[in-house]
C-alpha cells in the first residue's frame, strides 16, 4: 500500500520567536481536524484529546525556556505537526505530514514561513523518503516493496540488511538537520556555511530560483509521484555528489558524537533553580591539581551560586 503523502520537514535557528511558530500551527490548522496534542511538558508526556485551550496550553508549557528537550506534536486524519529539538542540537525541527491535496493547498503558507525562519527545508514523498531510509528486508516486504533492487550490507539485527546508504534518498538526521537530496529542497543564508552557495546555485535541475531573504529553492525533479524513475534517481546522485551531502553529513554527525561526549564528561556544569544558599545559578567546575579538568578526572569541584543579577552568593570547593 502507497501511502499519497507529503512531508516537509523545517530546520530553524533555536531563537525562533515560539509565538511565530505557534502562529504558523494556528493557520494551519484551519485547513485540518486536529485531534490529539502530545507534549514531554504537558499531560503526563501522554496524548491528550485535542482542545484549543489544550493547544495553547500545551504548546506553552513545552516551549518554556527551561525546557531543554523539546517533544511537541499535533495529529489528526491525514495529517501531523511534529517539532522537536534535542538537548545540544542546534536547530530546532519542525515536520509537517500531509495528504497530497492539503500539501498542495497548505503550499503557499508553508513556503512562506520556510523562507522566513529556516536555514533549510524539504519537501518528499513520504512513503519513498521512509522506504529509501528502512534497513530491514522484512518490514520493506510489508510495504510490499521488493528488495531484491536494493544494496545489500550485513546486518545488526537481521543477517542481511538494507545498505541504505547506497540509496539516493538517504538522509542524514543530525543536530536537528536533514541533509539529503530530496525533491524539493530550501536552503536559507545559515545553510551557506556548510553547503556551497554558489554550487547551489549553479546545480542544473527541474527548478533552481532564488526567493526573498536570499533563499534558495531548488526542485530536483518535475513530478515528486516520479521517485522511481532512473532519471530522477540520478538526479539525487549528482546533487549529493556537487554539493558533498555524504562528507558534510557525515563530518556533522561527528561533530554531533563528539559534543555528547564531552557533555557527558563535562569541565564545567551550569544549573538553573533555587539553591540552598539563594542563589538561581549554580557553577560547578571540575578541578584536578587546582586545575580544570573533565569530571571522570577531577579530584575536587568548585561550586558557585549566583543570584538573578549575576553576582556570586556562595562560594566552596569540595573534594571528590
Amino acid at each position: 500500500m502507497v501511502f499519497k503523502k507529503k512531508t516537509f520537514f523545517i530546520s530553524c535557528k533555536d531563537s525562533i520567536d515560539k509565538q511565530k511558530l505557534y502562529g504558523f500551527f494556528q493557520i494551519l490548522l484551519q485547513y485540518v481536524t486536529p485531534r490529539k496534542i502530545g507534549a514531554s511538558q504537558y499531560g503526563s508526556g501522554h496524548s491528550v484529546r485535542y482542545y484549543p485551550k489544550r493547544l495553547t496550553e500545551a504548546f506553552e508549557a513545552e516551549m518554556d525556556e527551561s525546557n531543554e528537550r523539546i517533544r511537541f506534536h499535533v495529529d489528526g486524519e491525514g495529517f501531523m505537526f511534529v517539532v522537536r529539538k534535542e538537548r545540544l542540537n542546534k536547530f530546532f525541527s519542525v515536520s509537517l505530514s500531509f495528504d497530497y491535496d492539503t500539501a498542495d493547498k497548505t503550499f503557499p503558507e508553508i513556503e512562506r514561513f520556510i523562507v522566513e525562519e529556516a536555514v533549510m527545508a524539504s519537501e518528499s514523498d513520504s512513503y519513498n523518503e521512509m522506504v529509501q531510509n528502512e534497513p530491514y528486508i522484512s518490514q520493506l516486504e510489508l510495504l510490499n516493496e521488493d528488495p531484491s533492487g536494493y544494496p545489500k550490507c550485513k546486518g545488526k539485527l537481521e543477517k542481511i540488511e538494507i545498505d541504505v546508504k547506497k540509496n539516493p534518498g538517504f538522509v542524514y538526521k543530525t543536530q536537528g538537520l536533514h541533509l539529503g537530496a530530496f525533491y524539493r529542497m530550501w536552503f536559507g543564508v545559515e545553510s551557506y556555511a556548510f553547503l556551497d552557495k554558489s554550487d547551489l546555485r549553479s546545480f542544473p535541475c527541474f527548478e533552481n530560483i532564488v526567493l526573498e531573504n536570499d533563499v534558495t529553492r531548488i526542485t530536483l525533479y518535475e513530478h515528486i509521484e516520479d521517485y522511481r524513475k532512473q532519471e530522477n534517481c540520478q538526479k539525487q546522485w549528482e546533487f549529493r555528489k556537487k554539493l558533498h551531502i555524504d562528507e558534510t553529513g557525515r563530518r556533522i554527525q561527528e561533530e554531533e558524537k563528539e559534543a555528547y561526549k564531552r557533555d557527558a564528561d563535562p569541565e564545567i556544569n551550569i544549573q538553573e533553580g533555587s539553591f540552598e544558599h539563594g542563589g538561581v545559578r549554580q557553577i560547578q567546575t571540575y578541578l584536578k591539581n587546582g586545575n580544570v579538568t573533565h569530571r571522570s578526572e577531577a579530584d575536587s569541584v568548585e561550586i558557585r551560586e549566583l543570584d538573578a543579577g549575576g553576582k556570586e552568593v556562595f562560594k566552596e570547593i569540595k573534594a571528590l
